[in-house]
């Protein structure tokens, strides 16, 4: 019979929590579990048709959907799947990320997110429950940093992806604190922030910098460093720069070590790292497979005489950097590994006019570039003249190495023609060439040292050659070629700066052919 009319409704309330709880009810009867906000209705009878005697709960917005889902199995569609077991779906949730728009941030890019990244840290890092700390996840979208962001120990902070999950802190910093709560001017040994991972996301920044002061292991992973300089703008001093990190380096027991910095990018920032170091201690840092591009300079350690370095970066490129890829003001044990540098020192000119060293090493110590490319030695190296000043690449460094193999066109000539120049700021070098006149091949060794006070250069040319004998036609050719070295002032400073290669093909006895070398030096 359908139902046209309702008089009444009639619907128990009580407290569910006293006595028994909700009663047995009538077929069809409410009930309302005033105290727990609960709606029930009556099964009936099994004689009506319900499939068992009982109440039924009716959901309602005061319900949390799942808690009263069924248990979540894994692949339990799946048969062969056996050994999976019943879980609460809730906690299976739970398990599978924490966004920190759980707290509350608007990735809008104007709503301050900054409270809601203090909330997810908190609660989740430093929480006695080890089972909430999790990993916090950063969805895409602009999340607007407009007020303090500390960050303690243990954090785990991961974006969406690495374009598309931005923080902009415009020019506030990022700090870090302690589990214990503990900021940076209470620092001690056995209370400072440790162990913290920030990956795949942006940071957009003016001035702002992610300090690291006081960490012990820590790992910054595919983060975007984002900022707002122009090539050519002119940094006044990088002692007083900000950087888009940076850390100071005062107390033994509270100095940043054993950090990784891995697959990051440092895209139009003025300053991309700096250490400001007053305490004489060894530190370890690795710069693994990081870009910098468009920067003025690199990395900038200011320290003192004596400390350790042991900084090494691996498999890095730097492009377009105005001055300096690194500068340190002292520290050895440096470490340059399978690096490219394209275009660097030469403020906003070609690779030809080079300006700067690309790594000024503030001590010779122990500091060391193997196994790395770079396009100035094919650019301002080579020179048809002797005039051509030289700047090295590479200044300070104990030894250097360099993959690259350059080539020049060889000319008959009856007197000494310049091949290349070099600094005389490095004390040796070595040049690894194969020289081939006509169908004749020369292979050797040229080995040169300046004097300490730039007045004397000594050459020595170790080398074999194709033909056998010194009277046969390429005997003569190679025998006859000589090369010698030059010391000048072309930068027109009054100071010896520049060491010319020349090399004589004599006319009567030569050829014209094609020089292949490669150069390791050093100081």
């Amino acid at each position: 019979m359908a139902v046209v009319q309702i008089s009444k409704i009639q619907i128990r309330r009580g407290l569910k929590n006293s006595n028994v709880g909700v009663p047995q009810l009538s077929s069809a009867e409410l009930a309302w579990a005033v105290d727990s906000q609960e709606l029930y209705i009556g099964n009936g009878s099994v004689a009506e048709g319900a499939p068992e005697v009982g109440n039924t709960k009716v959901l309602t917005e005061h319900d949390n959907i799942l808690e009263l889902a069924s248990s979540y199995t894994f692949a339990s569609n799946n048969p062969s799947i056996t050994k999976s077991s019943p879980r609460p779906l809730l906690e299976k949730i739970d398990e599978i990320q924490v966004s920190v728009r759980d707290f509350g941030a608007v990735p809008d890019g104007s709503t301050d997110c900054a409270p809601a990244f203090l909330d997810a840290c908190k609660e989740l890092f430093q929480n006695a429950d080890p089972d909430l700390k999790k990993t916090l996840f950063v969805p895409n979208g602009t999340y607007l940093i407009a007020s303090e962001l500390t960050i303690p120990s243990y954090v785990r902070l991961k974006g969406e992806t690495q374009d598309g999950a931005i923080l902009n802190i415009d020019n506030r910093n990022i700090t870090l604190i302690t589990e214990l709560n503990t900021r940076q001017a209470s620092f001690t040994s056995s209370d400072r922030p440790k162990d913290i991972r920030i990956e795949n996301l942006t940071i957009q920044r003016s001035t702002g910098s992610l300090v690291l002061t006081g960490l012990e292991n820590g790992q910054l992973k595919d983060v975007v460093f984002k900022g707002e300089y122009n090539l050519g703008n002119q940094v006044q001093s990088l002692s007083t720069e900000n950087s888009a990190v940076f850390w100071d380096n005062s107390i033994v027991g509270t100095k940043v070590t054993d950090i990784t910095i891995e697959g990051c990018e440092f895209v139009n920032n003025s300053l991309a790292v700096k250490c400001l170091q007053s305490i004489v201690t060894d530190t370890v840092i690795e710069f693994v497979d990081c870009n910098f591009f468009r920067i003025d300079t690199g990395v900038y350690v200011n320290g003192v005489s004596g400390q350790t370095n042991e900084w090494s970066f691996q498999q890095c490129k730097f492009e377009e950097i105005h001055t300096h890829a690194i500068k340190t003001t002292a520290g050895k044990g440096m470490r340059v590994s399978a690096c490219d540098f394209k275009n660097v020192g030469n403020e906003t000119n070609e690779a030809s006019l080079p300006v700067y060293p690309m790594i000024d090493f503030g001590e010779s110590q122990d500091n060391i570039v193997t196994d790395t490319t770079s396009n100035r030695m094919k650019n301002a190296g080579f020179t048809s003249s002797a005039l051509t000043s030289a700047v090295t690449e590479f200044y300070n460094a104990d030894y250097v190495q360099l993959n690259d193999r350059n080539t020049t066109n060889i000319f008959t000539t009856d007197s000494f023609k310049p091949i290349a120049v070099f600094s005389v700021f490095n004390s040796f070098y070595e040049i690894d060439y194969t020289l081939r006149l006509a169908n004749h091949i020369r292979r050797g060794t040229i080995k040169f040292t300046i004097g300490d006070d730039l007045s004397i250069v000594n050459l020595s040319d170790n080398y074999e050659y194709s033909d056998t004998s010194s009277i046969a036609a390429g005997g003569v050719l190679m025998t006859n070629f000589e090369f010698d070295v030059s010391l000048a002032d072309n930068d027109a400073d009054s100071g010896t700066d520049t060491v010319v290669l020349l090399y004589k093909n004599p006319i009567a006895s030569g050829s014209n052919g094609v020089m292949n070398f490669g150069v390791t030096y050093g100081v």
